[in-house]
């Protein structure tokens, strides 16, 4: 893991979780856009649930960081206990800052970033995620090319 990487996301998230044990020796990580409140989002976390459970059970996994437009607290908490990865905590200043870097105009929003470089190997990844094995397949391979 790379020390862009900790600058970028820092290191401290829900559950006391911090970066490392997230990322582990996955080649990438994921941070997902997202909110209770938005209907398209409801729809799609399921599919990326499935998406990343498919992975895992590949000996693939993607590690990925909930990153929160909710109003409040409760609303993130519900929702956030519908996933099976990790969160910025609720008003985190970083989600701020990360949906600045990556521009993101609607939610959902998937980036992959590499965790070797902290840099970007797909931006609106959520359109490949029906892609399985073969999604990622291409990031590992933007990724190897970093």
């Amino acid at each position: 893991m790379s020390t862009a990487l900790t600058s970028l996301l820092g290191n401290d998230f829900v559950n006391g979780a911090d970066l490392a044990s997230i990322v582990g020796d996955a080649p990438l990580v994921g941070i997902y856009f997202s909110a209770h409140w938005c209907g398209p989002c409801r729809g799609f976390t399921p599919k990326l649930k499935e998406f990343h459970d498919t992975l895992v059970a590949q000996g693939t996994p993607l590690p990925i960081a909930f990153a929160s437009s909710d109003q409040d607290e409760d609303s993130f908490a519900s929702y956030f206990a519908e996933m099976p990865w990790h969160a910025f905590k609720f008003g985190d200043d970083r989600i701020e800052v990360l949906n600045k870097k990556y521009v993101v105009s609607s939610i959902p929003w998937l980036v992959i970033l590499n965790t070797k470089t902290g840099e970007l190997v797909m931006n609106e990844a959520d359109a490949m995620v029906g892609e399985d094995s073969a999604a990622i397949a291409k990031w590992c391979d933007i990724a190897a090319a970093q």
